[in-house]
């Protein structure tokens, strides 16, 4: 597979060389994530109501300088926010994951999209916007519905197309129904001397509904559905990897970060 980032690396080698004593490897990176989501009719238990989730991650440092990678995101989703997965088209990760077009049996597994930005740097030092992109992100139901795809799509300054990010759901616990985390390829953390931070995710989960067999009865239902609303819990944690040199993946273990919020439905 063709490495990713090489540009990043180009650009900004001479800077990386300059700044690799000053290397942060314990820096206060901070998280902040922010929920809009609408339902559309009412929500209860017997008739969940059709929901858009739009979820916003921010990742930086106290003084705006770049943060750390971070390979793992957890995203703890509330109890009375269910999701469909099981009754939508399924996305095969492996299929799609760097390829140049999307595969046909992936296209009808479309449930989201938005959009990204990628910094290349050192961690401690100034944001570099030579070596910042953005990025499209289009979300997909991955297998057996217990998959959440994330494909980034890029143009300048490096051509990307359809890198996966992996997320699998998980159980949940206290407040929370279950959990997906996120988990970042090495490749789109570390090039040639870098370190690449993913800092921002906006992305939509379509209230768009399909016809499915739920308990014998054919009904419409949506990726996410709501069974009540109000103000409910939210809850993020960012695994931030803290040790290593420049531009390669730590040798011990992260440091979580999280946050604590509320959404409204």
């Amino acid at each position: 597979m063709r490495k990713l980032f090489v540009l990043f690396a180009v650009g900004a080698l001479v800077c990386a060389v300059a700044v690799t004593a000053a290397f942060a490897a314990q820096q206060a990176n901070t998280v902040n994530y922010t929920v809009k989501a609408k339902k559309k009719g009412k929500a209860s238990k017997k008739h969940p109501a059709p929901l858009s989730y739009e979820g916003i991650l921010s990742v930086g440092t106290a003084n705006g300088t770049q943060p750390n990678v971070a390979p793992l995101t957890h995203l703890f989703f509330p109890k009375g926010i269910i999701q469909n997965a099981k009754y939508f088209p399924q996305c095969n990760g492996k299929k799609l994951d760097g390829q140049s077009s999307v595969p046909k049996s992936c296209k009808k597994a479309v449930i989201g999209s938005g959009t990204a930005q990628a910094s290349g740097g050192a961690p401690g030092q100034p944001i570099n916007p030579s070596t910042t992109e953005q990025l499209k992100v289009t979300a997909y139901n991955g297998l057996r519905g217990k998959q959440i795809l994330l494909a980034l799509n890029g143009s300048s300054p490096l051509q990307i197309s359809n890198r996966v990010v992996t997320g699998t759901m998980g159980k949940g616990g206290g407040k929370f129904a279950y959990t997906v985390t996120f988990a970042v390829p090495a490749d789109l953390q570390f090039q040639l001397g870098l370190q690449v931070a993913l800092t921002h995710f906006d992305v939509k989960i379509s209230p768009k509904t399909r016809t499915a067999k739920v308990h014998g009865k054919k009904t419409k239902v949506s990726y996410l559905a709501a069974t009540k609303c109000g103000t409910l819990p939210t809850q993020t944690t960012v695994d931030f990897d803290q040790d290593g040199a420049p531009g390669g993946p730590g040798t011990g273990p992260t440091t979580p970060v999280t946050v604590q919020g509320t959404m409204k439905c």
